[in-house]
């Protein structure tokens, strides 16, 4: 795996300014892509995003979602990690393809 990738599984931004949150012109549609697999973890403020878990640890599956929805240029890294839900894989299969509109259409 990416030796970037793996920095930050270990120590994710908790807020970003949108400047900071790669490809921010389709970052909703990535925010709406994840709620449907960890609902309601990614915070949007005027200026800044934030990283707000359900869970304290937060789970791998939401640190992968939160990273996904702000570096999606990780997609095929990330896709890479054993262990991922059937929901996530099929995300970042569509968003490694380009094609987030067949993600829609299975879900």
């Amino acid at each position: 795996m990416e030796k970037e990738l793996l920095e930050l599984i270990e120590n994710y931004p908790k807020k970003l300014n949108w400047k900071d949150v790669r490809d921010f012109d389709n970052f909703d549609e990535r925010v709406s892509a994840v709620d449907c697999i960890v609902v309601n973890t990614i915070g949007v403020s005027n200026g800044f995003v934030e990283f707000i878990p359900d869970n304290n640890p937060p789970l791998k599956e939401e640190v992968i979602c939160w990273l996904w929805a702000i570096r999606p240029d990780l997609d095929s890294e990330i896709i890479k990690i054993d262990g991922l839900s059937e929901e996530l894989t099929l995300l970042l299969k569509y968003s490694v393809e380009n094609n987030l509109q067949a993600f829609w259409n299975e879900m």
